[in-house]
C-alpha cells in the first residue's frame, strides 16, 4: 500500500544531513529497526516506476513518537532523488510504501555492538530507543559510528547512557578499528552493522578474525550478500 504524507518538520542534524519527518497515517505502525521505500511524488507515473526517484531508508522514529522519520545526507548533486528531496519544505509531499525490517532486536540474553558508519546511524535510532523503553533479554548496547564530517544524534544518545549502554564517536578510521578490536569483539555478541559495500565487508572482515559466527552479524541486506560480505 502507498502513503501521500505531507512534510511535518525538518531538522539538520549536521552539516549536510538532515531529518525529514511527515505525518504517520492513522493505523500504521513498523517495528524498530525497520526501513521503508520514499518516492518523490511523481515517481510512478508513465509505463514504469522512475527508481532514481525512490529510495530504501531506515525509519528512525519509533511508532509511540507519532511520527515517520527518516535521516540522509542532502543535497546529492549525483541524485536525482536527493537534488528533489533537499528542495522540499514543510507541508510538501512524499509517498511511502514497501514497509519491511531485517534489524529487529535480538533479545535473546546476548550483549549487542551497533556498529555504522556516517548517516548509517539512521539504522540504530530506533534500535536504541526501544532498548532504553524495554531491556528485558539484553544484557548491554554498545552503539559505536566512525564519521568525519559530523555526528548525529550524538546529543541525543548521549543522554541516555547508563551503566548497560554505550556510545563511542569516532572520527577516524584507524581509531574505530582501535575501539572495534578493543572493546566490542565479544564472541558471544550480537553484531549489527550499517554503512558502504566496503565499510561493512572490513568490518565483517574483523569480526571473523576475531572467530565470531556469522550467524550473529545483522545487516539491513538480504541473506545472500552477508554471505557475500562474509565470503570477502
Amino acid at each position: 500500500m502507498r502513503y501521500k504524507l505531507k512534510v511535518i518538520d525538518i531538522v539538520e542534524e549536521a552539516q549536510g544531513t538532515k531529518s525529514y519527518y511527515f505525518e504517520k497515517p492513522e493505523g500504521f505502525t513498523w517495528e524498530p529497526g525497520a526501513n521503508i521505500h520514499v518516492g518523490i511524488v511523481g515517481f510512478d507515473k508513465g509505463d514504469k516506476p522512475n527508481k532514481e526517484l525512490v529510495r530504501h531508508m531506515s525509519i528512525i522514529t519509533l511508532p509511540g513518537e507519532n511520527k515517520i522519520g527518516i535521516t540522509t545526507r542532502v543535497p546529492g548533486s549525483s541524485s536525482e532523488f536527493k537534488d528533489k528531496l533537499s528542495k522540499l519544505n514543510i507541508g510538501d509531499d512524499l509517498i511511502i510504501f514497501k514497509l519491511g525490517t531485517r534489524m529487529t532486536l535480538n533479545r535473546t540474553g546476548k550483549p549487542i555492538f551497533l556498529i555504522s558508519m556516517g548517516v548509517g546511524i539512521s539504522a540504530m535510532r530506533s534500535l536504541i530507543l526501544s532498548y532504553m523503553e524495554n531491556k528485558q533479554g539484553i544484557p548491554s548496547i554498545t552503539n559505536i559510528n566512525v564519521d568525519n564530517s559530523g555526528f548525529i544524534y550524538n546529543k541525543e544518545l548521549d543522554k541516555l547512557i547508563d551503566e548497560d549502554y554505550k556510545n563511542y564517536w569516532i572520527n577516524s578510521r584507524k581509531a574505530f578499528y582501535e575501539i572495534l578490536e578493543g572493546k566490542a569483539c565479544v564472541e558471544e555478541g550480537i553484531y549489527y552493522v550499517v554503512g558502504s559495500d566496503s565499510f561493512i565487508s572490513e568490518v565483517m572482515n574483523v569480526l571473523k578474525e576475531h572467530k565470531i559466527n556469522k550467524d550473529n552479524i545483522i545487516i539491513d541486506k538480504k541473506q545472500e550478500d552477508i554471505d557475500r560480505f562474509w565470503g570477502f
